[in-house]
């Protein structure tokens, strides 16, 4: 599971979770940042030593990731060659390189006091998309707490200016099936 929802979060920079599973995933996901990070001074010098200690770096996260495409996103290799990967982004930030973002109510209850039969509905906006989510379940704890997991910083090209928290509503229309 760590696996495929750090390759997530790396494709996609955002994904939608819960927070013991945004949690767990937080540590793997920041310590493979972080081991993309000590590479990059190794990356394009010419000497052997150094070659090869960036390989064995480049060979340990694909080892613990076991996604080629997104081992290549995090050192800056193959595709991502010219363009900025994760470890040139975070190449200043000591740590710290996700947030978990609330984006639903307690177990214990619908959000913002909806009845009893109603199914909330969350619409958000992520990069220009509009989505949906629905959140089913009983007032006794079979809806989970949703939090939205992401990447701190923004891609090259978007404007710093720009709001990172997502927009959420809440409709009090039930879902008719």
């Amino acid at each position: 599971m760590r696996r495929n929802m750090a390759a997530s979060l790396f494709r996609h920079e955002r994904i939608i979770t819960t927070p013991a599973k945004a949690k767990e995933v937080r540590r793997f996901a920041e310590r493979l940042i972080t081991l993309a990070r000590r590479a990059l001074p190794f990356r394009d010098t010419g000497e052997p030593a150094d070659r090869a200690r960036y390989l064995h770096y480049y060979r340990t996260a694909l080892g613990r990731l076991q996604d080629k495409e997104m081992v290549q996103k995090l050192f800056g290799e193959g595709e991502w060659r010219e363009r900025e990967c994760l470890a040139e982004r975070y190449a200043d930030r000591p740590g710290g390189y996700t947030r978990i973002v609330r984006l639903s109510g307690s177990r214990l209850g619908m959000p913002i006091g909806s009845a009893v039969g109603e199914i909330p509905v969350f619409t958000y906006e992520i990069d220009g998309r509009e989505r949906v989510l629905k959140l089913t379940g009983n007032r006794l704890g079979d809806n989970a707490p949703q939090v939205l997991f992401e990447l701190v910083e923004r891609e090259a090209g978007r404007p710093e200016t720009e709001e990172a928290a997502p927009v959420v509503e809440v409709s009090d229309q039930q879902d008719e099936q």
